[in-house]
């Protein structure tokens, strides 16, 4: 048996990624389709991909080890990632696979692996499983292939994100005049644009071609340089809002009407207005604001890990309403527990709409403190970065080490965790000033200077 290329780079925490065709290839993804029937025994897989220009050719590949292997393919075609969570979820197929990169820029592309009820498939419960398959490249002779047949949901979906808008007259009146700039960052998220196209007459949108070039910009919505334009747009149209989706429409960062990013834990802050009972996920990176104002509001805060499976998980086991992290993926009861920006956008814009007030007042009753945002340093060794910040900081009022290390005391917070793929700390620092914040940002920075 030939022996095949070691693809075990590929496997992440929370999904497979590389570049095509350097590191993920047609060849993997064809044992990647034989793998996941092996491992998971269904007999059919829903399998959906993004605008990349690797997308299909990968399809191609994936769908005819699927079929090798005895199951059937549904074919969802182009669509978004939420899409393709519903399309599974709706048409109750037995397992799915979705084929993207996300916000990772052209050259990358990737898998997302799901079982039953879109449920995901990640390091702790199978993926690593997944890769061994592979390794072995040895894959029993099942009694017939499968086949394929498509299976279009946009209809269904459509309609069921329009079902989260208000329906109230008076927000139907005001939406009429209500202007909004929306940037689809050229990806897939078609249904999601064309809800809020049909609800607001006076939306502009930016990128709406869906292309695997990217020709708009990279397709990461939480880099500065990507939402430039979307800030220039909501100026000069004097818009209320803008919106902006990555590649795959599974995340969505909001720009107010000055077009400044509005951090994501401030928006699912916003959303915890509105439920009366509960509880609310967010990851540790997250402002404590968040769980402050969901106690106060009656809700029990719940931290998760970062990582959208985390979030799941949190999500499923304490039954929760809605739950965010901080790279703008928002989750839902009413969807099964996953992401989906669609939802929070909708939910979102009813309010804004029937408020009437800038977005930047609304969302200022909800943004309590003085918050870095993530912070990412270099270093050569992550574990002397860990080591040196919790000697330098023995006296705290708290430490929890739910995801890296969070280390509390009365005035200030901060968390420090490690990059999965580099050699990077990241950090997220927060504190009751500026001047606080200033002075705790000098201290963590003359620490990760001895680990550089």
């Amino acid at each position: 048996m030939a022996k095949i290329k070691d693809y075990e780079p590929l496997f992440k925490a929370y999904d497979i990624r590389g570049v095509f065709p350097k590191d993920l290839d047609k060849t993997f993804a064809h044992l990647l389709g034989r793998a996941f029937v092996l491992f998971t025994s269904a007999k059919e897989v829903a399998v959906g991909y993004d605008g990349r220009t690797s997308s299909k050719v990968l399809y191609e590949a994936l769908a005819k080890g699927i079929q090798e292997q005895g199951a059937d393919v549904v074919n969802l075609g182009l669509c978004s990632t939420p899409k393709c969570y519903f399309s599974i979820l709706e048409g109750k197929y037995e397992s799915g696979i979705m084929i993207t990169a996300c916000s990772s820029t052209k050259e990358f592309n990737g898998f997302k692996l799901m079982s039953k009820k879109a449920e995901p498939i990640f390091s702790d419960n199978g993926m690593f499983e997944i890769n061994n398959l592979i390794k072995k490249n040895e894959f029993p002779k099942p009694k017939k292939k499968g086949k394929v047949k498509k299976a279009n949901w946009s209809k269904e979906y459509v309609k069921f994100l329009k079902g989260f808008f208000p329906k109230s007259k008076d927000f139907l009146d005001k939406a009429k005049t209500f202007k909004l700039v929306v940037d689809q960052s050229n990806g897939s998220g078609i249904e999601e644009v064309q809800v809020l196209k049909e609800m607001f007459p006076k939306i502009k949108i930016l990128n709406s071609k869906v292309s695997g070039t990217f020709p708009g910009h990279s397709p990461d919505p939480l880099r500065v340089e990507n939402r430039k334009t979307l800030s220039a747009e909501i100026k000069k149209n004097k818009a209320a809002l803008g919106l902006i989706l990555d590649g795959d429409a599974d995340s969505v960062i909001v720009v107010d009407e000055k077009g400044e990013f509005t951090r994501p834990d401030i928006i699912l802050s916003l959303l915890t207005e509105d439920i009366k009972r509960g509880v609310v996920v967010f990851d540790t990176r997250s402002s404590k604001a968040v769980h402050e104002l969901a106690e106060k509001r009656g809700l029990r805060g719940i931290m998760s890990k970062s990582g959208r499976t985390y979030v799941v998980q949190a999500m499923k086991q304490e039954q929760a309403e809605i739950g965010a992290e901080n790279s703008g993926h928002f989750f839902f009861k009413e969807f099964s527990y996953m992401d989906n920006p669609g939802i929070a956008v909708i939910k979102l814009l009813g309010k804004v709409v029937l408020e009437e007030k800038a977005f930047s007042e609304i969302a200022a009753r909800n943004n309590l403190y003085c918050h870095s945002g993530e912070l990412n340093f270099k270093v050569k060794n992550q574990s002397k970065a860990f080591l040196l910040t919790e000697q330098a900081f023995t006296d705290a009022k708290k430490i929890l080490f739910i995801d890296g290390i969070s280390i509390y005391y009365d005035g200030y917070w901060f968390n420090v965790r490690k990059s999965n793929t580099e050699n990077t700390i990241r950090i997220n620092a927060e504190a009751g000033t500026r001047k606080e914040l200033d002075v705790l940002l000098k201290k963590i920075n003359n620490i990760m200077a001895f680990a550089r």
